[in-house]
């Protein structure tokens, strides 16, 4: 099919945002609702539900979620292998983004001679090691790098969403470099818009009045950097007793978290307030004053932080993985010294002291307007694929 008229691309990623919430869900929607004005897609996920979508973006239910990671591995190659059929110009290209749902399409594709362009959001069995302990838990990471080395080597090309995770990728896996192409995420700057007026909101949202109000929003985790952030707020509530820490999100540490909080004195500081529900994510950005990433380790991009900036939202981070790369080149003093607690207290409160150093709400969107859209993200990933689909025809000739 001539790259004009369109592609019919099939893309596998973990599940949809509204079925379950995370970071990659949100990439993989958001990109593939943007390939989809302009190509046909057909997205499999890891579901026993399905969305709402558009015609050009179609949902296949590939797999239950319930079932073993490799009965769900052994389905998505069941669903691939069907939808490909014989290969006859049905699928032009494979585009995947979890490497145990995406090994099993990418050998379907292999024997029909389909190019395949996998995204790397991050090391799977290094995230996991983080995160547990024990034999039984070795023996799942042990496993899960074995996919991932497998998949990675059926890729023809690769996508990353930062410089940090495409040395991750080639240091981890041996990817060459020539095979790795940097595209950064992005937000949906038609949703994540500034406040016309924030005073309401922050009514709305029961916030005190005249209070400095400090955002995170994190997947409740060791590696997000929240136990950290807390001990750092102790300075920073100390020199400004008026502020409070809001932390929206939901995981394993939670119990651990109120027990800090309690331990510090810091019941009145800071608000844990669970899951924050998706249509709801855009008015705490627009109610807060600022907005911190304490993240510790395997940052690949951070959408939450250019979903921040797009409302307005000063961001502070540590200067870890795609964080770095997205405060470096717009306002390097918004990075702290390291992941450390006392460095974000000095930061935050060298910032709270200071606020004429914070960006003003219009820079912070303008930046995100230049850099990080979805349409910036489909026109690079388009320009792989036909890169991809190139050397595939030329290979054939």
């Amino acid at each position: 099919m001539p790259y004009s008229d369109g592609l019919n691309i099939m893309t596998t990623g973990l599940s949809w945002p509204s079925l379950q919430p995370g970071g990659l869900n949100t990439y993989f929607k958001s990109v593939c609702e943007q390939l989809s004005s302009r190509n046909r897609v057909h997205a499999l996920i890891c579901s026993q539900e399905k969305p709402t979508t558009s015609e050009e973006l179609i949902i296949h239910n590939a797999g239950d979620p319930k079932d073993a990671i490799w009965k769900r591995k052994d389905a998505f190659q069941r669903k691939a292998a069907d939808l490909m059929g014989s290969g006859s110009g049905r699928i032009d290209i494979l585009y995947t983004h979890f490497a145990p749902y995406g090994i099993g399409p990418a050998m379907e594709a292999k024997k029909r001679g389909i190019p395949v362009v996998m995204t790397f959001h991050g090391p799977w069995n290094e995230e996991m090691k983080i995160e547990g302990q024990g034999i039984k838990h070795r023996v799942k990471t042990t496993i899960a790098k074995s996919i991932e080395h497998k998949a990675y080597k059926l890729a023809d090309k690769f996508i990353v969403l930062s410089e940090t995770f495409r040395d991750m990728l080639h240091d981890l896996h041996g990817v060459p470099f020539n095979k790795i192409i940097v595209i950064p995420g992005a937000a949906n700057v038609d949703r994540f818009v500034p406040a016309t007026n924030r005073l309401a909101i922050r009514r709305t949202l029961n916030l005190p009045e005249g209070a400095t109000t400090v955002l995170t929003v994190r997947r409740l985790v060791n590696r997000m950097g929240l136990l950290q952030l807390l001990e750092a707020w102790k300075q920073v509530s100390e020199r400004f007793p008026n502020a409070i820490l809001l932390i929206g999100g939901k995981g394993p540490l939670r119990g651990e978290l109120e027990e800090k909080i309690a331990d510090y004195g810091l019941s009145n500081k800071v608000r844990l307030l669970g899951y924050i529900p998706d249509h709801e994510l855009t008015g705490y950005y627009q109610a807060a004053d600022l907005f911190v990433v304490p993240s510790q380790a395997l940052e690949g991009f951070g959408l939450i932080t250019v979903e921040a900036l797009a409302t307005g939202l000063p961001v502070m981070a540590t200067p870890v993985g795609g964080n770095k790369e997205i405060l470096q080149g717009f306002r390097p003093e918004l990075l702290f010294k390291s992941p450390a607690s006392e460095d974000m207290a000095e930061g935050i409160i060298h910032m709270l002291s200071n606020r004429k150093l914070l960006p003003t709400r219009d820079e912070c969107r303008d930046h995100v307007l230049e850099k990080y859209t979805w349409q910036h993200v489909a026109d690079g990933v388009e320009a792989v694929f036909r890169e991809a689909l190139v050397k595939d025809v030329a290979a054939g000739c």
